[in-house]
């Protein structure tokens, strides 16, 4: 009886297994699945689990709707990179997909206007790139781990919203020309950058939980929310935007000096320039600029306040139409400091006094405007210089930084100061 309930398990046992070889079809388990015909795109419609590489090579007989029903898991990537003129596809689905797990690349599919994914949640990357009817991709909002990039280039949507991803490496956003809101509300931490470039003009941009950054770079932004955020690694610009406020209330610090050991790709300090409507500035928990400190061609700032901020390792860069200049706490400039004043030559008393009592190491230029000198260092060089800074920043010498305010009468104050490159590259 024993030997015969064996047999009988056995022989259920090997039913089960041919079931489901039956049902997994080969091509689930290929190194790579290439998908260019209706006949092959068929036969990975059947997969739930892909063990490889899912390649879209786009031809004449695939339909314009790529849909893959049961699909749970790539435990390769998912990409298309087709090259042609006109890829008829307008849609794609994947409504049970919920992880790839190396890259989700889409790329130059002209037609395309909508990606569903709804349980999308996990890819080492995401990449859309060259999608101009893009309008529809809601899995941008679910996904909430990526080690790599989360990139966005060159699609028609409005929105981009995501209050679930915690950890990007690269968050890039570029030539999305009808983006009105991009917000990461969850993101806590980019180890290399936040990047917005060329988008639609007035872009709204909220960072909610962000505390640290490597770089972060907007562009054409109308508003920046970044309540959280306290460390700038490498470098911060706002440049060429709409909007009229800018409140970062608990940055601390911006840039890092140069490591022989971790090089870092042209490293800028804060730099907040040609920002026309820009009438309101607020850091004020600021401390340390490692780098360069630039303001510059805000036309309509007139007010400039740092209360904390004491020390600039690199140059100063300051020009505009301001009626309040104060840095109460400065007592360190590391670089060059060129002002250059049009009315009153009585804006640099204060900084004449910085450069008296040791303050500002590097040449003080006022009222007249001079270029400061660039460093050329290879990295002994580099290494000895920033030595000799810290050796210099040490000292311990405090001073009472210079606030001046200027009577509406004396018209426009243009402060000048240009900031240094420390020439240096990213790994």
């Amino acid at each position: 009886m024993f030997h015969r309930l064996l047999s009988i398990i056995g022989t259920g046992s090997a039913l089960l297994l041919a079931v489901h070889a039956q049902s997994t079809p080969s091509v689930c388990s290929n190194f790579t699945v290439i998908i260019n015909s209706q006949d092959t795109l068929e036969a990975a419609q059947a997969c739930t689990t892909v063990t490889g590489d899912i390649v879209i090579q786009y031809g004449p007989t695939l339909p314009p709707e790529i849909e893959f029903p049961i699909l749970e898991q790539v435990d390769g990537s998912l990409l298309s990179l087709d090259v042609g003129e006109n890829i008829l596809a307008w849609r794609f689905s994947a409504p049970k997909l919920e992880r790839v797990v190396n890259d989700f690349y889409l790329s130059r599919w002209v037609n395309l206007t909508t990606i569903e994914m709804p349980l999308f949640d996990h890819a080492e990357r995401v990449r859309l790139n060259h999608l101009p009817k893009l309008t529809t991709a809601h899995f941008l909002s679910t996904v909430s781990r990526l080690d790599w990039n989360y990139e966005i280039r060159n699609t028609s949507l409005t929105n981009i919203t995501n209050d679930r991803l915690l950890y990007s490496t690269f968050v890039e956003i570029f030539d999305n020309p009808n983006l009105e809101t991009f917000e990461m509300l969850a993101l806590r931490n980019a180890s290399f950058n936040v990047a917005l470039r060329r988008n639609r003009p007035g872009v709204a941009v909220r960072l909610r939980d962000l505390t640290e950054v490597w770089h972060l770079e907007l562009q054409e932004i109308s508003s920046l929310s970044v309540p959280a955020l306290k460390n700038v690694i490498g470098y911060f610009t706002v440049n060429a935007s709409s909007l009229s406020t800018l409140n970062v209330p608990n940055l601390e610090t911006v840039g890092t000096w140069y490591d022989p050991h971790i090089t870092i790709t042209n490293n800028r300090g804060l730099t907040i320039t040609n920002n026309q409507l820009l009438d309101s500035m607020s850091f004020p928990q600021l401390k340390d600029v490692r780098l360069d400190l630039s303001i510059r061609n805000n036309t309509s700032l007139e007010i400039l306040d740092f209360p904390e901020l004491e020390r600039v390792a690199g140059n100063v860069a300051l020009e505009g139409p301001f009626s309040h200049v104060a840095f109460p706490e400065l007592n360190r400039v590391g670089g060059e400091f060129t002002i250059g004043v049009d009315t009153s030559p009585t804006i640099c008393h204060p900084f004449v006094d910085l450069k008296n009592n040791g303050s500002i190491r590097g040449d003080l230029s006022c009222p007249d405007f001079s270029e400061p000198s660039q460093l050329d260092l290879d990295t002994d060089e580099m290494q000895e210089y920033i030595d000799d800074y810290l050796e210099w920043a040490a000292k311990g010498q405090t001073n009472t930084g210079p606030s001046i305010a200027i009577p509406a009468a004396l018209t426009e104050i243009m402060v000048i100061v240009v900031c240094c490159s420390l020439l240096i590259r990213v790994w």
